[in-house]
């Protein structure tokens, strides 16, 4: 086809769309009705008189029409957020400009920003009277606060502008702009300090330092973290502190943890709809939260951290000159369920937090490969794994907590503490 003849298709089709968003209003419709009336009175009751209102009427709509179809054609929308990332429940705002491109003024319209699920905010208001685009009133600009609800990067967008002619006889709904993405991390839950039974007296996840110091000034105290060794607990700040401490010296290197996500389809239950998208999954939204709240609580403990899933993301090193833990929750955030297993070299950890899904055994051994390296594993498993799977994990000494969607993070979390199973036996 020619380009001439599909530009002249493409106005065409454009044309066709502007038209059918005119509707007349039921003042509108009234003022039709009215007009066919006097047109067939007319001449019934011999009074000429009632085709000029007829006219009157029918120019009444052409004029309100036209007016609608002409006003708002040439508009551009800038929108922004601030901040771009937000945290669950946590409030943004989202900034709109307005620019009239067109010499003939816009009147007062009332807009709408569309806001797809997950996000929440009163995204309706006025829009004020526009001057033409040689004018200084071309430009407007209005704000509006959202929320987050659900992780993920939203859509926000387009924004609707709904025009009425000053007699209120005819509307037209202009969409304008393109959607911009807003992204919502996921949530992050508060984790005690735990002390898992099994560690060695050496510490299977605390290496040694490299440096010793002589003095007391060397030594300082922090909360227990799962494999730190009993042996160096400081009882002093225990009993200050009310909660169990460790010695650490300020000199030793950064002791380093691995946090595993699963995210099979299979394991978390989930599958794609007839639009392509993931059906919910609440296993996996569990699990994103418990590996997100684990990777933040090992981070502020002074862990360097690799999250990783079985999925080409994430893929983190969560340290000094590398990646931080916002990058890794921007990842978590768009997280999405992954067939593959993308199987990386694990470097030799001294700890490893694994969030699974519903296990089977033969996906129970290939976690167990994908993690061999590590000396201690701490592992969350979805309530109705096969127990042949558990079976895999317990004889590669695994220390398992099974979870349900509905649960606490952070109560399952301490039931990794082994100093509290062994107080409450």
């Amino acid at each position: 086809m020619p380009r001439d003849t599909t530009q002249k298709a493409s106005a065409v089709a454009r044309l066709r769309t502007a038209a059918s968003s005119v509707v007349m209003t039921g003042r509108g419709i009234g003022f039709l009705v009215g007009a066919v009336v006097s047109f067939v009175a007319a001449p019934l009751l011999s009074l000429p008189a009632l085709l000029y209102v007829t006219g009157l009427l029918l120019g009444l709509l052409i004029f309100s029409t036209g007016f609608v179809f002409l006003g708002h054609s040439r508009v551009v929308i800038e929108r922004s957020f601030s901040p771009q990332v937000v945290a669950p429940g946590l409030s943004a705002k989202a900034t709109l400009r307005v620019t009239n491109l067109s010499v003939l003024p816009c009147s007062g319209a009332s807009w709408e920003d569309h806001l797809p699920q997950g996000i929440s905010g009163d995204a309706a208001g006025l829009l004020p009277p526009l001057g033409g685009s040689h004018s200084s009133t071309s430009r407007s600009s209005f704000s509006y606060g959202l929320q987050g609800l659900r992780r993920g990067r939203h859509l926000v967008g387009p924004l609707r502008i709904d025009v009425l002619d000053p007699f209120g006889l005819a509307s037209r709904r202009h969409a304008f702009g393109s959607a911009e993405p807003l992204t919502v991390l996921p949530k992050i839950v508060e984790l005690p300090a735990i002390a898992p039974r099994g560690e060695s007296d050496d510490g299977v996840t605390r290496p040694a330092p490299q440096h010793v110091g002589v003095g007391d000034d060397d030594i300082i105290a922090r909360s227990y973290l799962p494999g730190d060794a009993m042996n160096r607990l400081h009882w002093k700040a225990t009993a200050h502190r009310g909660e169990l401490m460790v010695r650490q010296v300020e000199q030793q290197i950064n002791p380093r943890a691995a946090v595993f996500l699963e995210c099979h389809p299979d394991s978390q239950g989930t599958a794609r709809d007839r639009k392509g998208q993931w059906e919910h999954s609440a296993s996996l939204e569990w699990g994103i939260v418990a590996a997100a709240s684990i990777m933040s609580h090992l981070v502020r403990a002074g862990y360097v951290v690799a999250l990783q899933s079985n999925a080409l993301s994430p893929d983190r090193h969560i340290a000094d000159g590398h990646d931080t833990v916002e990058d890794a929750m921007v990842d978590l955030a768009v997280l999405e369920p992954d067939a593959n297993d993308h199987d990386r070299i694990v470097a030799p950890e001294r700890a490893s937090f694994v969030v699974l899904g519903h296990l089977t055994a033969d996906r129970a051994r290939h976690w167990t490969s994908v993690v061999a390296a590590s000396r201690a594993v701490l592992a969350f498993v979805a309530a109705g794994s096969r127990p042949e799977a558990l079976e895999v994990l317990e004889a590669a000494q695994w220390r398992v907590v099974i979870y349900r969607p509905t649960d606490d993070v952070a109560e399952l979390w301490s039931e990794f503490d082994g100093v509290r199973a062994d107080v409450a036996s």
